[in-house]
């Protein structure tokens, strides 16, 4: 039982950020909280800043946040108990976040060749 316990007691003792990427949180919860609902308050504050030099630190802030809920979950995904189809939804939305984070980082640059 020592075993079990220092598993769990590893688990509660990691950061926020550390079960935020490692995708201990669940898929639903990772998903829909941590990226869904954060990624759209982010989109929204990116589109009402009212300066480019803000917008840089949005999203030199935004984009870090984006590959660890990316990598959180993929890995909630592959922790996934439920229906399989959950799990590989979920990662093809994580290919297209990928795809989203190329496309922050090429504005990100764009704005940086403005300052």
């Amino acid at each position: 039982m020592p075993e079990i316990e220092n598993r769990f007691s590893s688990v509660e003792q990691k950061g926020f950020f550390s079960k935020l990427v490692n995708g201990d949180f669940g898929l639903a919860k990772t998903y829909w909280l941590y990226g869904f609902v954060v990624g759209l308050v982010i989109n929204f504050i990116t589109r009402i800043v009212p300066s480019l030099g803000a917008l840089v630190v949005i999203l030199a802030l935004a984009i870090p946040y984006q590959v660890t809920v990316l990598l959180g979950v993929w890995r909630a995904a592959d922790k996934y108990q439920g229906r399989t189809a959950w799990a590989i939804l979920a990662k093809v939305a994580a290919v297209l976040g990928w795809l989203g984070v190329l496309g922050s980082l090429g504005v990100l640059v764009e704005v940086l060749g403005y300052l």
